[in-house]
């Protein structure tokens, strides 16, 4: 006789599995969204090529790109309230998907603009969303982790091109695969709608379920706006100019310094993973203090020190110190603004991120121009400094509202 020993446990799923699946949602979420990032530049010329654009098309798809992200993301917090966090990552999905298969099947100049702005406003919408709901609901260490898969997607970007051209003679092939993973992102993101569910307080702080008083509440937003703001401008001006200033401007080779402007990177992406491996050993607010420190020396060292320190020493030291800034500000937020307002403050947040990484960067290229490419450094010094300063700042006003809610009758 043979007697079966069943456990109730042994044929029920498992609860790591479901956990493991909700934990990798945002994840791979973020890999697509970073896709389309890299993959652009790399495909441009084939892209103009096929209709006949003009070289500075690209410029006009970036900024109609950038704009329908601002105006999607500063919108975010408002769409939450309406259609939850699930409702509103799947239109950012069926935007993105929309956008990149049109732009796959785009017959005429004119709809590649069309579909630039369904996917600024398709990608504002899913980096809103998904940032919010992980400030509020994940640690730190997730939060490094969700930001170093963008960087890992928007390195796969290229090389998605790449095969392409090379299986298909076609850029499009490559596009009409990213319209695919969004679409599936977002099928996934239907399918598993209770794992959106707004309920947990983040680990980073213990924020009040209401947000603050309203003066206080638009001072916090100001700053934290500001520190968005200044924080991406900074990253992406010494990514964009950081080769030219080397190379024309210092006489560097240009092999030194493309290196140089690789290591920035790298200590971006590598700054992102630390955080995700060893971002609990430390308060999150030290982990910022750090950052900005960091970036603070990182710049001086690369106006003052000499050409081949600043490329190889100074500029991945400043990509690691810009790595944490993002994620760390994202979840101080719930505790900066109250839990209730964190949709509408990481909105307005990454709105503000958006104007600084590419405002910033463009106003520093008129000042390079009339002035002279010297000035990079002491412009890269100026900003961490006024990072630094509302860094300052926020803390002080936050010690200040802790200072109120403890007094007696407060």
């Amino acid at each position: 006789m043979i007697i079966l020993d069943v456990r109730v446990s042994d044929i029920q799923p498992r609860p790591r599995a479901g956990q493991w699946i909700r934990s990798s949602i945002p994840l791979v979420t973020f890999v697509t969204l970073g896709l389309p990032a890299g993959a652009l530049g790399v495909a441009w010329p084939y892209m103009r090529a096929s209709f006949g654009a003009p070289l500075a098309g690209l410029g006009l798809v970036l900024a109609t790109f950038t704009v329908a992200y601002f105006l999607a993301s500063a919108t975010s917090g408002p769409l939450t309230g309406r259609l939850g966090t699930s409702g509103l990552l799947v239109g950012g999905c069926a935007l993105s998907a929309v956008a990149w298969l049109g732009l796959a099947l785009a017959p005429e100049w004119w709809i590649v603009i069309v579909v630039s702005f369904l996917a600024g406003a398709g990608s504002g919408l899913i980096d809103a969303s998904v940032n919010a709901h992980i400030s509020l609901n994940r640690g730190v260490r997730y939060m490094g982790w969700l930001h170093a898969s963008w960087a890992v997607g928007a390195a796969l970007g290229p090389p998605v091109v790449v095969v392409s051209l090379a299986g298909t003679s076609s850029w499009r092939t490559g596009f009409a695969a990213m319209g695919g993973a969004f679409l599936a992102v977002g099928l996934l993101v239907s399918a598993r709608r209770q794992d959106w569910a707004e309920a947990a307080v983040p680990t980073a702080g213990n924020p009040s379920q209401n947000a603050p008083g309203r003066p206080a509440y638009r001072r916090a937003m100001v700053v934290l706006a500001g520190l968005f703001l200044v924080a991406a401008g900074l990253e992406a001006t010494a990514g964009d100019w950081s080769y030219t200033q080397l190379t024309v401007g210092r006489a560097l080779s240009a092999g030194l310094a493309s290196w140089g402007a690789t290591l920035f990177w790298a200590g971006l992406a590598a700054g992102r993973v630390a955080l995700g491996v060893l971002g609990n050993r430390f308060p999150p607010i030290r982990l910022l203090d750090a950052g900005i420190g960091l970036s603070v020396f990182a710049t001086l060292m690369f106006w003052l020190a000499p050409p081949l320190v600043s490329a190889l020493i100074a500029l991945p030291l400043l990509g690691a110190a810009v790595s944490v800034i993002f994620p760390v500000l994202l979840s101080l937020t719930p505790g900066r603004v109250g839990t209730r307002m964190t949709a509408h403050a990481v909105g307005y947040g990454l709105a503000a991120g958006t104007i600084g990484g590419g405002g910033v960067p463009a106003g520093i290229g008129v000042v390079l121009q009339s002035v002279g490419l010297f000035t990079l450094g002491p412009l890269l010094s100026v900003l961490a400094m006024v990072l630094a300063l509302l860094h300052a700042i926020s803390r002080g006003a936050r010690r200040y509202a802790q200072l109120g809610q403890d007094r007696p009758g407060s």
